[in-house]
Order: C-alpha cells, then sequence, then structure tokens
C-alpha cells in the first residue's frame, strides 16, 4: 500500500490533486492516460493493484475519513468495505 500512496502523491505533484474516486487507482494504470501521462508518456502501473485476498483496494477522494485528501484501505478479508476487518495498512 506505501507503494500506491507514493505513486498518488507522484501524480498529485503532477496535476496539482489526487485522482477522483471516479477515475480511482486506474488514472494509474498505464493503460489510462487522463488526465495526466507521467514519466514522459508512461505512467507507473501495469496493471490494477490487488489486496492480499485478491481484491481491489478501496480509494476514495475525497476520503470520509480524510476529506483533505484520499481514503486508501483493503477491504480485508470479507472484501466489504466499512467493516471491522478493513485494513488501512498501519
Amino acid at each position: 500500500m506505501s507503494g500506491i500512496k507514493f505513486l498518488l502523491n507522484r501524480y498529485k505533484s503532477i496535476t496539482g490533486h489526487y485522482p477522483t474516486t471516479e477515475q480511482g487507482l486506474a488514472a494509474l494504470v498505464a493503460q489510462q492516460l487522463e488526465p495526466v501521462s507521467m514519466y514522459g508518456g508512461r505512467t507507473v502501473l501495469d496493471s490494477m493493484p490487488k489486496d492480499l485476498w485478491g481484491n481491489d483496494y478501496v480509494y476514495r477522494c475525497p476520503g470520509k475519513k480524510n476529506p483533505d485528501a484520499y481514503d486508501l484501505f483493503s477491504a480485508g478479508p470479507d472484501g466489504i468495505a466499512d467493516t471491522a476487518d478493513d485494513d488501512w495498512g498501519k
């Protein structure tokens, strides 16, 4: 998860903002070139990252927990966001 956070900060340093919830982490994937093409025409991920249980990470911007930035977490083993087993990577 720390790698994804690094890439989100890199994205923000280029665009001035984090990807929206609608854009999601797909904004960091090589096939997704909007709204910015990073690293001289290439973005930074080859595919969507998965958590330890093989599920997509939950990304929200603005975040519910972090309204001035974003929320990024794993929905945990049950795969359902906003439940007791969510993993915020702390």
